[in-house]
């Protein structure tokens, strides 16, 4: 009967136990001194050998012969746990026995000695399962069970158990096996199966495993399962993992804050199939690489790709990236559906800083506001409609009249139209700054964060007309406010707290990005020198 690789390369013996050896080296002592605890508590992360460790430790405690503190594997002990006819040796997954019932079965089971062997074991995997009045029944017997009887326990969450129980327990804490000592299990395995693989794609595999062996040779035989040598483009096709260039080119296209580069590749991962999750934790890993060879003294702490990017980040914007990135990585747990548009928030987050939230970047947003107002309302302005006969905003040129003494022109009258128009009625307005517009997008991001963002980057100018217009640099913005009436009235309700004034705000689309961009050549000032012209 075939069997998969990780339970057909289980450890016999604690010396084939990898990256664990603070812990083998002491129930070897104990094995050989005799002094065998009657409960052992395992913990630590899955597949790193807690069961096993399990199983070798009731072997050994059996054993006639032990050599060195581990099981012969010759002895009619051994021979009967091997063949899995070991009546002394009790397997339980609290995972599915976790009721009282369990245990009260459990308890009176130990009152008969051993059939066959020198101690009875009862192995608990995923302990931490149990409820709190199985614990309450296991207690007394943990404490002080007959002298024939051993206990050990497994659980990947340790802050689930009980004190009760910790303090009845030997504990041992299990670490995650380092990528070095995967290879090396792997390379075993790989030699005693006659599998042909290269040293790139065994890294690979023991990067995406996160130091589990059970996954590093589940991922193992998958990618041996087409009888071919395992290339790294083998395996990174069949796992769905990413190469080192697509990593660099989307981390330099957050680097150069382009979002629409960042979009198009999220969007061609999505359509190659790929696991969007896997994706983002891989990306998180090279991002993690960058910053560790940004902070080293000599830059080349997280690799080659990853030291090569480290010059272009500053330590802190990784840091924010990374946490950023990580909590992403937690909603796509939650919800797998979603992934795709979790991932493509967290790049417009990552390349635009004018819609993050946080403290920082709010005040430095606040700031560069406060500037370009002040260059973009150095004298009056007038804002000229764009004529239009879809619902969708056309950007507005904005444009200055002249700082120097000159009569202010006359609102134009409009003359009739058949074909649908803007509801904005701008022409000939004259507009000056809202005082106070700060303090109403602060008391808006206090009442909903989802409006906040888009008012970010706006203008707020209050016109002669009475009305309070409110200028984008794209439609974007504009759309997400106007699919609600709520979002308008709580604009409204923010600017009567902080003014005074009663206003039902006009949204308008303005080119000021491109203005902003033009500045090395003219200033924002004379782009609005035509104010009056009347186009």
């Amino acid at each position: 009967m075939y069997q998969a690789l990780y339970r057909k390369w289980r450890p016999a013996v604690f010396d084939d136990v990898y990256g664990q050896e603070h812990i083998t080296s002491i129930l070897k002592s104990e094995v050989m001194t005799g002094k065998i605890s009657h409960a052992y508590l395992f913990c630590g992360p899955r597949g790193t050998g807690k069961t096993t460790c399990a199983k070798i430790i009731a072997k050994a405690a059996n054993c006639e012969n032990p050599v060195g503190g581990n099981p012969c594997g010759v002895c009619g002990s051994c021979k009967a746990f091997d063949s899995g006819n070991a009546p002394d040796i009790i397997e339980m997954d609290a995972a599915s026995n976790n009721g009282v019932d369990n245990i009260r079965e459990l308890r009176d089971g130990i009152a008969y000695t051993p059939a066959e062997m020198k101690y009875r074991v009862y192995i608990i995997d995923e302990v931490h399962m149990l409820s709190i009045s199985a614990f309450n029944a296991l207690l007394k017997t943990l404490e002080e069970p007959p002298k024939y009887v051993i206990f050990v326990l497994a659980t990947t969450e340790l802050h689930k158990i009980p004190a009760t129980v910790l303090s009845r327990c030997q504990r041992f804490d299990f670490r995650r096996v380092t990528p070095s000592a995967l290879i090396d299990r792997m390379k075993v395995v790989c030699n005693g199966e006659g599998i042909k693989s290269d040293d790139e794609s065994l890294e690979l595999i023991a990067r995406l495993s996160q130091g589990s062996f059970r996954d590093a040779l589940n991922m193992l035989e998958f990618c041996s399962g087409e009888a071919e040598e395992i290339t790294i483009d083998k395996a990174e096709r069949l796992l769905g993992a990413s190469s080192a260039e697509v990593l660099s080119a989307l981390v330099g296209a957050i680097c150069d804050n382009d979002i629409s580069v960042s979009l198009e590749m999220l969007n061609e991962i999505y359509l190659s199939s790929k696991d969007i999750t896997v994706f983002w934790r891989e990306l998180i890993s090279f991002l993690r690489d960058i910053l560790i060879a940004s902070v080293s003294k000599d830059g080349k702490a997280g690799g080659g790709a990853a030291s090569e990017l480290s010059s272009r980040f500053a330590p802190s914007r990784l840091i924010d990236i990374i946490r950023d990135f990580t909590d992403v990585e937690a909603d796509m747990v939650r919800n797998p559906g979603s992934a795709k548009l979790y991932a493509e928030i967290a790049l417009i987050r990552a390349t635009d800083v004018s819609v993050k939230s946080d403290a920082s970047s709010l005040a430095s947003r606040v700031s560069k506001l406060e500037d370009d107002m002040k260059k973009l309302l150095s004298g009056n302005v007038r804002v000229v409609r764009a004529e239009r006969e879809d619902p969708v905003a056309r950007p507005i040129k904005v444009e200055k009249k002249s700082v120097t003494a000159e009569p202010e022109i006359p609102a134009k009258e409009e003359p009739k139209r058949t074909a649908p128009v803007s509801a904005v009625d701008v022409a000939g307005t004259t507009m000056k700054a809202l005082r106070g517009w700060t303090d109403v997008v602060r008391n808006i991001s206090y009442a909903d964060m989802s409006i906040s963002p888009s008012l970010y980057g706006a203008r707020a100018l209050e016109g002669t007309d009475g009305r309070l217009y409110i200028l984008f640099d794209n439609i974007f913005p504009v759309n997400i406010i106007n699919s609600s009436q709520t979002s308008k009235t709580l604009i409204s309700d923010a600017v009567r707290d902080v003014t005074g004034k009663e206003y039902s705000p006009e949204m308008i689309v303005v080119d000021l990005k491109k203005n902003a961009e033009e500045t090395t050549r003219e200033p924002i000032d004379d782009i609005i020198e035509k104010i009056n012209e009347g186009e």
